[in-house]
């Protein structure tokens, strides 16, 4: 890949998952402000709030994360594969975009448009709350670790062990 694509690249994958770390929390702020008031109209507020933000922002967001990540893996010396970094990243990024866009946002909407018809939500909001909070988490995790490389390619061990285990001619 091209320094300049790679640069354009990277701005776009560092923006969109900044927008994803905003989306969810954002939709936390929301879950949490609406299971812990007790004045009904900012409960309700806080649950339509939290399914429109959840149900508008956090499949692209993800989506562009993912695809953008995966692009520059492909395209740059990190690979995939070849550094644990990189592939707990990407199979953090999976596993909250597929749980994320499958699980919890469809049930933040449906709290919000539950919210919005003036029904009562019930207490799985709690679940939802605790799920993003833990997509949250993992979020930071991966900025972190991107940010610091913690550990060493994922095959040198063993390229090393095979290396070493050839008979010398």
């Amino acid at each position: 890949m091209r320094p300049t694509t790679r640069k354009w690249f990277l701005f776009g994958h560092v923006v969109t998952s900044v927008g994803w770390i905003g989306a969810e929390l954002a939709v936390l702020i929301c879950s949490v402000l609406a299971i812990a008031d007790f004045d009904p109209v900012t409960t309700r507020s806080a649950n339509v709030i939290a399914g429109v933000l959840a149900g508008t922002l956090y499949f692209p967001a993800s989506l562009l994360a993912l695809a953008t990540g995966v692009v520059l893996g492909l395209g740059t010396k990190w690979k995939l594969v070849r550094y644990h970094w990189v592939l707990w990243k990407l199979l953090a990024t999976l596993a909250l975009f597929g749980g994320g866009n499958l699980l919890v946002v469809p049930s933040f909407v449906a709290h919000g448009e539950q919210a919005a018809r003036g029904e009562i939500v019930g207490a799985s909001a709690v679940s939802g709350t605790g799920a993003m909070s833990v997509g949250l988490t993992l979020l930071l995790a991966a900025t972190l670790v991107s940010y610091f490389k913690p550990w060493p390619k994922v095959f040198t061990r063993v390229a090393a062990e095979r290396t070493d285990s050839l008979p010398s001619r």
